[in-house]
Formats: structure tokens, sequence, C-alpha cells
């Protein structure tokens, strides 16, 4: 028995017949030869007219036993024949007939329809067909086709009236189409909240403002009767009203609280109408609704509006004035009296009050304000705002601007505000700015200010001037061993001794750390600055008493005179600056004039060194990150930090030319610590972006291998980043390593027990074997760069690469090969077996927020 056609709910298909209005009749009227078949492609629903053709085919069965896809060349399956939208030609594998149409898929169901016709290529099929159809009593759309296709071998001037007639009505369908989908995007974007249902009240459609207005999603309310979502005992009244109205086909206009899903009520207004068929009846019932809430509340507002002003005019944490345009007062709030009040020896007797010059008896400065007054009388329409310093040294601060009535202007308010706080914190704010909270001296900006200054006036007095740096010897010694509030101390007791024993006009700064400098002005020759110089040291000598420590404390001076060392002030700060080291090279407790004589490239090695020992202080250090890559699956498998240092003056400085000074002096413990915990901080970042987990590798020194608590400072600095320790690699060169074979052993072990991962740098160009490999705890082998500069030129390089590699895989290292800047070098490292690489081919060293979206770039590939 053949199961009725299925009822079409709306959907969003893009094929979807949902806004064009069709439904199952309409198919089966206008598509007689039409199936519906399941996903899994087993027949659900055949057309009358192809039943009568076919009456062996059963619901339940496969499509594919009695047809087949001739065109298109597509899979005959269900998502195949959903994602298409031409024609279609299925074929007959037990008749000579073919049927020609569309695929539609109605999503509600979870069915494709084929609605089709048949498609005769010779007239032979036509006779055939014409006498199986010949018992049908009835004339339905199947045999006016029938016939019509019959025609076809008697009168060309049929088929082509079946062919006009056919596309008229495809016009019209697509232009019914086009009216349905303008109507639906009218709905979708209305301001007004739009409800359809049926005849029973039942919700078919809501639009976006809607679900805005109610919070009810579609989904939630389509198929449930407006009773069910809104009705309560509350308005049991006024939904009998409605229903009656709108049931005797009226329309319904009015407005009531309505109820959001969240039961809080609103007021709306409502039109609702009835939507009538052909015969007249009731099938449709369309509701607008407003949502008249901003209205109410504007006009409770309005209703409100006096009352709030004067509540505001009182509340308010200003002191309010009104005058007139004479300066009358005409109206003043409590705030203005208690400022006022307070601010005098005696209550104001307010009835008497009836001018406004009458508060210039406060004012340390009444004649400014007065004239003030007298300006605005001339020039009503101007704003104005004051300061006013009052008797009582309370500051108010007033401002004023003309009230206006349509163009004229009939008074105006004034507005009092004590500021004496705010003022005072100004002040303070300021001279933090330009002071030391430590000691109180002037700091940097304000000596560069006045040095500024006084080598402008210099200049054109033609005097000289003097720039000196003092530096504390062993400053750093005093702060680890007593600690930083004896440091402090010593700072204030310095900088108290320096403002004794310096002159009216010269001016003492603290600079840096324990750096201080000193502008003299007041001299006429190199020797009166170092008179002043000598003066200094000679203050320094006797000893300070330090968190009950007796202890000696000198200072190396550099000095630098304007006009012989430098007509600006950088170049005094700089040549001074080279000066002081020198000073401390030779000895301390001393003081060093600059000279020209001084060798140049000295001076840049000393110059380096005092800025290197303030770069870590100053924040001058950068750390840019180079990917390695696996050059098989192109993944960032490991970033690498190095080392930057971003000087002010003279740029980027390479890290060849100041490591080794950093080693030298032993500022390669601070400065390594600070790579360690930046990078780890870095990754942990970069983690916390979503970015995939990789390990971040840091070089340590061999001064840093030395370092007592090594490996104490590596877990502590993991458990402050909190990044897991499987995700830090510590590189160590081969020559390091060969220093100090034990002491490295135990501490690598040490550190691999922990979970931090090894690599061996710049391996082959030290001497290690492949038994002191054996003996060290390395997870990576990453070969020096020199062999793979040369690697596809030099027969000897790519000898020494193919052995490191092998002997790399006997051990069950990963291998990194550094410095690969070319895709021949690549190839040819591929060809030894060596996937991952680092250099310039993939990316040069970036900072740290190129690093990050090359890492988020990889994220979006994958």
């Amino acid at each position: 028995m053949t199961q009725s056609p299925p009822t079409f709910d709306l959907d969003r298909h893009p094929r979807s017949v949902a806004h064009s209005g069709l439904s199952a009749d309409v198919f089966t009227q206008v598509f007689p030869f039409y199936l519906a078949f399941k996903a899994d492609m087993r027949l659900f629903h055949i057309g009358e007219a192809m039943q009568r053709l076919f009456p062996q085919i059963m619901p339940g069965e496969l499509v594919q036993q009695h047809f087949s896809l001739r065109c298109p060349n597509i899979a005959f399956e269900f998502s195949s024949l959903c994602d298409y939208s031409e024609d279609v030609l299925l074929e007959c594998l037990h008749h000579p007939l073919q049927f020609k149409g569309q695929a539609i898929y109605i999503e509600a169901q979870d069915l494709v329809y084929f609605l089709g016709a048949p498609w005769i290529e010779n007239q032979e099929d036509l006779k055939a067909l014409t006498l199986k159809l010949s018992s049908r009593t009835s004339r339905g759309s199947a045999s006016d086709i029938l016939l019509l296709l019959q025609a076809r071998t008697t009168s060309l001037s049929d088929t082509r009236r079946l062919a006009e007639k056919i596309a008229e009505q495809r016009t019209e369908l697509q232009q019914a189409l086009r009216q349905a989908e303008l109507a639906t995007a009218v709905l979708e974007q209305a301001a007004d909240a739009i409800e359809i249902t049926d005849a029973e009240t039942r919700l078919l459609y809501v639009n976006p403002a809607f679900e805005r207005t109610t919070g009810y999603r579609r989904e939630e309310v389509i198929g449930k009767t407006l009773t069910e979502l809104f009705r309560d005992r509350q308005n049991d009244d006024l939904y009998e009203e409605i229903s009656k109205t709108i049931m005797l086909g009226n329309t319904w206009q009015g407005s009531y609280l309505g109820r959001r899903k969240d039961g809080s009520l609103f007021p709306q207004e409502a039109t609702i109408f009835p939507i009538h068929n052909k015969a007249g009846q009731i099938t449709n019932h369309v509701a607008i609704k407003r949502d008249v809430s901003d209205r109410k509340r504007t006009q409770e507002k309005l209703g409100n509006s006096l009352s709030l002003l004067q509540a505001t005019f009182e509340a308010t944490a200003d002191g309010i004035l009104v005058t007139n345009g004479q300066g009358n007062i005409l109206n003043f709030n409590q705030k203005f009296a208690e400022l006022w009040q307070n601010s005098a020896s005696s209550v104001i007797e307010w009835d008497e009050f009836h001018d406004l010059k009458f508060i210039t008896r406060f004012l340390k400065n009444p004649t400014q304000f007065l004239a003030r007054i007298q300006a605005l009388y001339t020039q009503p329409q101007i704003e104005s705002h004051d300061i006013l310093e009052l008797k009582s040294e309370h500051y108010l601060e007033g401002r004023s601007c003309p009230q206006r009535l349509g163009d004229a202007v009939i008074g105006r308010v004034w507005s009092f505000r004590d500021v004496t706080e705010r003022l005072q914190t100004e002040s303070k704010i300021r001279y933090q700015a330009s002071h030391d909270l430590l000691t109180g001296l002037p700091n940097r900006m304000f000596f560069n200010d006045r040095l500024a200054s006084s080598l402008t006036q210099a200049i054109r007095q033609q005097q000289p001037l003097a720039v000196m740096f003092l530096d504390l010897d062993r400053f750093k010694l005093i702060n680890d061993s007593l600690g930083h509030a004896a440091g402090d101390q010593l700072l204030r007791e310095v900088a108290h001794r320096l403002r004794y024993c310096l002159r009216k006009n010269d001016l003492v700064a603290r600079w840096a750390g324990d750096e201080f400098t000193l502008l003299l002005t007041d001299i006429s020759s190199v020797e009166d600055a170092v008179i002043i110089a000598q003066k200094i040291l000679d203050v320094m000598n006797p000893d300070f008493e330090l968190e009950g420590h007796t202890l000696h404390v000198s200072g190396s001076l550099g000095i630098a005179v304007y006009p012989n060392d430098g007509d600006d002030a950088e170049t005094l700060l700089k040549n001074a600056d080279a000066a002081l080291y020198r000073a401390k090279d030779s000895g301390r407790n001393g003081y060093h004039l600059y000279t020209s004589a001084l060798n140049s490239e000295s001076s840049e090695w000393l110059a380096l060194e005092s800025h290197l020992h303030r770069a870590l202080e100053r924040q001058e250090f950068v750390i840019y990150y180079q990917p390695q890559v696996n050059v098989i699956t192109g993944e960032i498998t490991q970033m690498e930090a190095l080392l930057r240092w971003q000087h002010p003056e003279m740029g980027l400085v390479p890290p060849g030319k100041f490591i080794p000074l950093a080693e030298e002096n032993g500022l390669i413990i601070p400065i390594g610590e600070w790579v360690l915990r930046t990078a780890c901080a870095q990754n942990c970042e970069w983690q916390a972006l979503g970015l995939p987990p990789i390990r971040v590798a840091v070089n340590l020194s061999a001064r840093q291998l030395r370092q007592p608590d090594l490996v104490q400072l590596i877990a502590r600095v993991l458990q402050d980043t909190k990044l897991a320790s499987r995700y830090l690699e510590l590189e160590i060169t081969e020559t390091t390593v060969m220093k100090n074979v034990e002491l490295t052993k135990m501490i690598l072990c040490e550190l691999h027990q922990m979970g931090v991962s090894m690599a061996m740098d710049d391996f082959g160009t030290g001497y290690s074997s492949l038994g002191y490999l054996k003996k060290f705890p390395f997870n990576t082998l990453k070969i020096d760069q020199s062999f793979i500069r040369d690697l596809t030129t030099d027969p000897n390089d790519k000898a020494i690469v193919a052995a490191i590699i092998a002997m790399g895989r006997v051990l069950n290292l990963k291998l990194v090969a550094e410095g690969v800047e070319t895709k021949v070098q690549e190839h040819s490292l591929l060809s030894l077996d060596c996937e991952e690489m680092q250099g310039y081919l993939f990316s040069p060293p970036l900072p740290p927020d190129e690093a990050t979206l090359l890492l988020e770039s990889q994220l979006l590939r994958t």
C-alpha cells in the first residue's frame, strides 16, 4: 500500500523548498513521476504515475535495484544528490524509459525527492508507454504530460506549446520564490516582533526581533501556542478578548504587559489580524508587536525631570551657584554653603548674601577674581576656569558657563570644588618625577634638563662647565653582603655628604644604582673642577656606620669639561663616563680627567663595559627567538633564545662584542639568569595563547657552569615561571663541556633528572669523542654551522657532517644542523638523514612579537 507523502517543515537548507510555499501535495500534482528515498537509499514513497508504470517497485527497496544514474558523472549516493543542484537523468534498469528532473533535499524529513518527467528519445518507447497508461481513467498531470509527449510524433507546434507552458510555469515559480524570499527578508529585518500562527494560534514563524524582545529562541517556541507561552492568571480576561476578536476574523489592537522568557514583564503594543484563504477560511494569524519600554521610560523620565534636577542640584559633590545677568544670586546648594563656610572664620549670614562679589572677602587675591567677574559681565557668552586660593590655605577650583534661553544669555551657573588635596598630590607627583625618592636628590631627567640649560648659558657666556660621574667602589659587594637596607642607607648617607661639600650653584643628582652625576657651572678652569673632585673624595673618607657595621667606602670620579671635552650634553656625559671607568681601572678611589689622548679602542671598550654594567638595570637587553624546523613536516619543533643588546646610542650591539666582556667581568651570571627567566616566561606565554607546546633553548656559558647554585637557580626559575621542565633545553658548547668534564657531567646529570633537555652546541669544533659523549645525558647534537657553510662544495665537510649524523644515530640523539641558508644545503642534509635544521633559510632570529606571529601562523596552517 502506498504511503501518504510527508509534510514539509520550514528549514534553511540552501536547496530547500520552504521559502517557495510548496507542499507535498503540490509535488504530487506537478510531478507525478517522483521518488522519495532515505539516507540509506531505500524508497520511502513512490509517485502515483511512477507506481502505475512500475507496479513491481515497492517502498523499502533500494533505489539502485530499479534505476541507475546516467547523468551527471557523480556517485549515485544520498550525500552526492543532496549537494547537486543541476538536472539529473535516471535510467530504468528493466525498462527503456528514462526520467529527467532534479533532486531536492528536505532537511526536516531527511529525505531526497527526485522530481522529474519521462525523457523519451525514440517513438517506439513513447508508443509502449502510451499503451501502458491507456487504462488510466483520470486525466491528471501525468497523463497530460504523456499526451504531450505522444504529440511529439505528430505536432511540433504542440511540443513548442508544451515547452512554453513549462517555461511559463517555471518563470511563475521563480517569481513566487523571489517574492517569498523578499517577504522573508522583510520579516527578518523588521524592527518589530512578528509572529505567524496557524488557525489554532500555534506558532509557525517568529522573526529575530521576537527573539530579542522575549529572550526565546525560535526552536523553543515553534509549534507552541501563544497561550502556552505567555498566558497567566493576571491577563486571562485580556487573552479572552484577543481570542474572541481574532477568531471572529477581526483585527485586534491594543497594549498590554508582555512576558519574557525570564519572567520579566515589559509594555508592548500589538496588532493581531487573521489571514484568509480563497474560501474565506482563517488559515493563519499574524501578530506585530512593539516593545515600548523605552518610550515608557522616557515618559517617566520627563515626568520626574524636575524633581531629579532638584535632587541632583543638592546631591552633587560640587558647590553650585546660580546668578542672573547682573551677578545677583538666584540659588545655591548646600555644598556651596559648606565650602565657603568651612573656609571662613565665621559663619556667613546667607540672608545678606545677594551679590557674587560678597565671596571675595575670603580670597587671598580678591582683585584678580573681581577682574574676572567684570570680564564676564562684558562678555557673558564665554566660559571661565579659575583656581582660587583662600585665606584658610585651601584651594577651590571655580568654573562657570552661561545659562541660555534660546539665543539669549540670561544668567550664569558656577561650580566650586575643593582641590586642595589634588593640587598637593600633583605637586608631589611633579617632585617624584624629577627627584630620586630614596636619596631626595634630583634624578637623571632633572639633571639632563639642567645640563641642557646650563650648557646653553655657558655657550652664550663662553664660560666653562664640568660634568662628573661618581661611582661607589665595590657597592655591589656591600649590597650583597649586608643587604639592600644597608645599601639604601649608604646611598642616603653619600647623598647627604655630597650636598654638604658642594657649592650653592652646583648640582648633584642620582643617575642610577650607585652612580651620581655632578654639574659644576661656576668654574673658570679645569683646576676648579679638580679641586671640587678632591673635595668629594675627601668627604668620602670618613667611615660609614651601616646596620651596626663600620665600613670604609671610596668612590671613583670621571670628569669632562666644556668646551675642551665636548660641546654638547651627550658628548660630555659620554666622556665623563669613559673617564670614570679609566679611574676605576687605575685602582679606584681617585679621579680621572678625560683627554683626547685616551686610545679610541680603549675608550670604546671602557664605554662598552660601563654601559654593560647598567644595561640589565636599564632593561636594554632583548631576546630574539630563532626556530628549529623539521623540514619533513614543516613544523617548528623548538625556539632558541638569543641575547641581543639594544643600546640607546650604539644601536644593536653584536653578541660577540659584549658576551666575552660579560664573561670576563662576571656580569654573565645576572645576565644569564635574566635570559633564562625571560625565555621560560615567554614559553609559558606562548602556551597560554594556545600555541602548540615546544621547547625553548637557552645557552649556558662556561662561567655559568661554574656557578655553585646553578641547578637550584634553574629549578627556582622553572617554579617561578610555572614552565614544565620538559619544555626547557640548555645548550652547552662542546668546548665548554671539555674544560671540566667531571663537574659538567655532575651538573648535567642533576639537570637531566629534573627533566630538563640537554643539547651539545657547535658540535665538531672541540675535541670530544664518542666515548665522552656517552658520559653525558645529552638529548641533542647541534652540528656547527662552519661545517654546513661549505657542505655542498667541500667533500671533507660533507664527510664530517655524515660522520656526526652517524654518531648521533648510534647514540639515539636528535640532530640539528645550524646555519642552514640555502635550499641546496637543505637538500644535501636531507640526503644525509638530517631532518631538523636551523638558519636564515627558514627564519632569522625574531623579536618576541614576531616570533609569536610565526608560531600562530603555524597553528593556522595545521
